[in-house]
């Protein structure tokens, strides 16, 4: 083997006077290096990385704070000779990052994230090296994916420094290119690509959208429609009428690559439904899938028309646009002899870039059929009953790509239809049948084996089994028919199966060493310089895809058996509840069956390294593994079986005061259905404290944590013993829950006394968008620059900014959120207070009903009578909202009444339905109570049932009367309920209720009440 001949290299490199000889030595390095870990360890070892970054200092970066440099990017051009040591160089980091996670170190400490950074503006720098700085940075986010958290360079401190402010405007630039110059078209990929790499926390997604990236991106989604003739007939009209044709793009080059587009989207989207919102409101997506309403041919024959209806599962009344029809059918066209179903066989040439000739995109194979007259923008029909066709174009690009592009189509898919956009009950028969079973035969088909050797070298297979078991989760979570679907498809079977696969142990894989016969003495320099000492070398590649692959997997299992108890049934008779334990372990190892199980209570503590093969459970996985048990425990004979037999309630219990808090949420959540009245674990849980650590939970500044260990109280104190429930009571504190049932706005006008008018209160406390969030800006890519449109020349994008303000105040005012926050917490102290006085029912034997009265009296003496009674009445009065105490008032911002939600008034009033329950001395307290009972009466009309049932348990209760000695005083109660209306409200529910529960309840009341008076 030929001596390398690095150190002349190296001098060469440092002692270099010009740019031609800098340039050649670079050159020189990379060729020894490319393909070569071992010489790139050896060039490391003597500090190399320090002149190349440096020979990168000359370039300029983006000054301005938008990042913007006057004029257009720059063209494809000869570089110069300046520009060619700096291309050598960018190429050289790109080599070494290629290296692995152990290279992250040597660049951090040279400096090389802001040289790089300050090659990728296409406004300063040739596009060789825009390119090669996006693969540089494109291999240095790769390695950081297989670092470990100790590594300089993790994701999200790379994330934060490459959608800095000063360079998103290159980013826009990059993805709105329309030169057809392959090297200036291959900047697309590369920055969609790093985006996704990248764009994982909500900060950045938002600053990507609000930086105009994800209308830039929504173009180059649109242009691919346009140059597949998929454009809905009559989009270049109603785009010209809107005012939105300068945003219609032109076709997508040939050759370009939908991937990298539709995963950028993805990252970009997260789980907000502003951002969903916005790229179906995109105006490249406006122009090119306008909602224009279908209308069937003049000349068609009503039967015909009656056929096509019904094939789209629609009616005469129902809106849809004619992307319907590039769906599979669910009946028959039969048009199989008409003349113009041979004529629909013809394209068009789509990939012509003219503009002018866009009406030929309407004549494409897709829409030209007699079925339909011209489509053209229809002044009476509301744009708001017709879906965007942009959702039913989703799903036929699902079906009609690839694995990955169906994959990432199916992902935006699930984000838009979770958000809102489109109709639910329309698609949810659509994704049922076109989408779900090609989810769920994607992983069947990638999760035939395992080999080891087969999912390091396939990609595409690894990013399938990671990926889509959380777009299948996303899309079926609380749908039972979409959940219905997937079980139909042997969903169950399939996900075990891939559950068991990510639990295969996996071999060790060293990195392996290269053998030479001769040592490489001259390169063998003592240096400690952080340049020139490599960092760890990160996770094992399979063993990462692994744990992706038991989160993903236990992600979907929870969101099916989330639904009826048969899934849960199949998913047990699977025998998976083994590795759903393994799940909950930071260390697991191999599953077993209960049976072979050691001590379970004492399992996790003997746990103090991870098992080689099995690796460490991130987060990630025993959240997604504790859900999976909340969902499982839903089933009361799994929770007494299964669950008690593989002891899951321990390791849950310990994960109540574990240090990650999203862990912590989760675990008090599973709790809830571990601490009811029927489960066995509940004694168990007890003893070994849970009560105390739900009650310090009470007191947590997180609204999801607080609201969770309120939700377990309610079910711990359910049926429990008088003495349990009192130490509950003091363990929480009576004054704290007042506090929790009390909001800020309530306290302050209770201080002030029921009669003060509120005028200088906010009790809105809503967050005035315009001063918190940057006003909405209409932007799509073009040219290489990202152009904002002027709202004003279209009523389709005024329309849609009014939308998109409805979504984003919902999504990003932090005082409406407080307040849902606070409605939820108070539901569930409310309910704790109800379960706390018990369930009484008349007729109940004496020592039921004394331990009642027991608990009213106490519930009385630490909570004050008179106030309770008063926050149960704050609870059923309307509220007065002064949005912003202004003095001059503001459109659409005008004070206003909100009356109570439902959640609220049931538990309110139950909790008068229990102490009525109770002894005579308690239900003559709540007849004594004349103004909150008037408040009470007021929700006979409550459009809830649950409600109206309440009301009507409450008259059973008042009007009950033990024995004789009681029948003056019950008199006396429907008398006194009479003169309140009560009983004509009955008779009332008693005939016209449409809830048969309510009828029956009341028909009791009007009764009782009849008999007593």
């Amino acid at each position: 083997m030929a001596r390398p001949q690095s150190p002349p290299i190296l001098s060469q490199l440092r002692t270099a006077r010009t740019l031609p000889e800098q340039t050649a030595a670079l050159r020189a390095l990379k060729n020894e290096i490319v393909g070569h870990i071992q010489k790139k360890e050896q060039w490391i070892s003597l500090g190399v990385l320090d002149p190349i970054v440096r020979t990168l200092a000359t370039a300029r970066s983006p000054v301005k704070p938008n990042g913007k440099d006057a004029g257009l990017p720059i063209a494809h051009r000869s570089l110069s000779d300046e520009e060619c040591v700096r291309l050598q160089a960018l190429q050289l980091v790109a080599s070494f990052a290629n290296g692995g996670p152990a290279f992250l170190a040597p660049l951090h400490a040279a400096r090389a994230l802001p040289a790089l950074l300050a090659n990728i503006s296409p406004f300063s720098n040739a596009p060789q090296l825009v390119v090669a700085a996006l693969r540089a940075l494109t291999d240095i986010a790769d390695a950081s994916v297989l670092a470990l958290p100790s590594t300089p360079f993790d994701i999200e401190s790379l994330a934060d420094a490459v959608f800095a402010p000063q360079y998103l405007e290159s980013f826009g630039a990059m993805l709105s290119v329309s030169s057809t110059d392959n090297l200036i078209q291959s900047q697309v990929p590369l920055a969609a690509g790093l985006i996704t790499r990248l764009c994982q926390d909500d900060r950045h997604q938002r600053a990507l959208a609000t930086a105009g990236i994800l209308d830039a991106l929504a173009t180059r989604l649109a242009s691919v429609a346009v140059a597949r003739g998929q454009v809905i007939p009559g989009a270049d009209i109603a785009a010209q009428a809107d005012g939105l044709f300068e945003a219609f793009p032109e076709p997508a080059p040939k050759g370009f690559r939908l991937r990298p587009i539709l995963e950028a989207i993805s990252a970009i989207l997260g789980d907000s439904k502003y951002r969903a919102h916005r790229l179906v409101n995109s105006p490249s997506i406006l122009a090119v899938f306008p909602s224009l309403k279908f209308e069937p041919a003049v000349n068609m024959p009503d039967a015909r028309q009656e056929t096509e209806l019904s094939r789209l599962g629609s009616s005469r009344g129902q809106a849809f646009t004619a992307m319907e029809y590039i769906l599979p059918m669910n009946v028959s066209r039969n048009l199989s002899t008409s003349p113009a179903n041979i004529n629909s066989t013809t394209t068009s040439d789509s990939q012509s870039s003219s503009r002018s000739s866009l009406d030929k995109f309407s004549a494409s194979a897709v829409w030209n059929s007699p079925r339909q007259s011209p489509a053209r923008p229809s002044p009476d029909v509301d744009s708001e009953e017709v879906e965007s066709p942009f959702i039913p174009w989703l799903v036929h690009l699902a079906r009609s790509s690839d694995e990955v592009e169906r994959l990432l189509a199916s992902s935006i898919l699930a984000m838009s239809i979770k958000a809102g956009v489109g109709s639910k009950s329309t698609r949810e028969s659509t994704l049922g049948l076109l989408v779900v079973p090609l989810l769920v035969d994607m992983i069947a088909k990638n999760d035939m084996d395992v080999s080891d050797v087969d999912e390091i070298d396939n990609a595409t297979k690894r990013t399938i089994l990671e990926r889509v078991p959380v777009v299948l989760a996303r899309m079926i979570a609380d749908s039972e028919h979409l959940q219905k679907s997937a079980y139909d498809c042997d969903a169950v079977k399939i996900l075990s199966k891939l559950l068991k696969h990510a639990y295969t142990p996996v071999r060790d894989t060293a990195q392996p060493r290269y053998w030479t016969p001769q040592p490489d003495t001259e390169m063998d320099v003592e240096n400690n310089s952080p340049l020139a000492q490599l960092g760890d070398d990160g996770q094992n590649v399979l063993l990462l895809h692994r744990l992706r692959v038991r989160e993903g997997t236990l992600k979907a299992i929870a969101a099916l058996a989330g639904g009826k108890e048969d899934y849960r049934k199949a998913f047990l008779a699977e025998e998976i509840v083994s590795y759903i334990v393994e799940s909950l372990s930071e260390f697991p190892r191999k599953p077993k069956p209960a049976k072979e199980r050691s001590d379970k209570s004492n399992d996790e503590a003997t746990r103090q390294a991870a098992t080689s093969g099995y690796g460490a459970n991130p987060p990630g996985v025993i959240t997604a593994g504790i859900h999976v048990v909340r969902m499982l425990s839903r089933s009361v004979a799994i929770l007494r079986t299964a669950l008690v037999d593989h002891g899951v309630a321990m390791p849950i219990f310990r994960f109540i005061t574990h240090p990650n808090l999203e862990i912590q949420i989760a675990a008090t959540a599973a709790i809830v259905n571990l601490v009811i009245e029927v489960s066995p674990v509940r004694e168990l849980l007890t003893e070994n404290g849970v009560m105390k650590i739900l009650c310090e939970h009470t007191h947590s500044s997180v609204p999801a944590l607080r609201l969770n260990a309120l939700w377990a109280l309610k079910h711990f104190v359910d049926a429990a013993s008088p003495d349990l429930k009192k130490a509950c009571l003091e363990e929480l504190e009576p004054a704290w829950l007042v506090q929790l049932i009390r909001d800020s706005s309530e306290d302050s006008t209770l201080r002030t006394g029921r009669g003060r008018e509120a005028s200088a209160i906010d009790l809105d406390d809503d967050v005035e968008m315009e001063a918190s969030e940057p006003p909405h800006r209409w932007l799509y890519g073009s040219g290489g620059l990202v152009r904002e449109m002027d709202s004003s020349n279209s009523t389709k994008l005024r329309q849609a900014e009014d939308k998109l303000s409805i979504v984003r105040e919902a999504e990003s005012n932090v005082a409406r959120r407080a307040r849902n926050d606070d409605l939820a917490i108070q539901e569930q102290a409310l309910n704790f207070i109800r379960n706390l006085i018990g369930r009484p029912e008349p007729g109940v034997a004496s020592e039921s009903a004394a331990e009642t009265a027991e608990m009213v009296d106490y519930l009385f003496a630490k909570l004050k009578q008179d106030e309770l009674f008063e926050i149960l009445a704050s609870k059923l009065r309307p509220r007065v909202l002064h949005p912003f105490a202004r003095r001059t008032p503001v459109p659409g911002r005008e004070t206003r009444r909100v009356h109570p939600q439902a959640k609220i008034i049931v538990p309110a009033i139950f909790i008068l339905v229990n102490v009525a329950g109770s002894i005579p001395r308690h239900r003559q307290l709540v007849i004594a109570q004349t103004e909150l009972l008037k408040l009470v009466a007021q929700q006979a009309n409550s459009k809830d049932k649950e409600v109206r049932a309440a009301l009507c348990h409450l008259i059973i209760n008042l009007t009950w009367q033990e024995d004789g000695s009681e029948a003056q005083a019950c008199a006396q109660r429907a008398h006194e309920l009479k003169k309140l209306g009560f009983h004509t409200k009955m008779e009332t529910l008693k005939h016209s209720d449409g809830d048969l529960d309510v009828r029956e309840r009341a028909k009791t009341a009007a009764w009782q009440m009849q008999q007593a008076i």
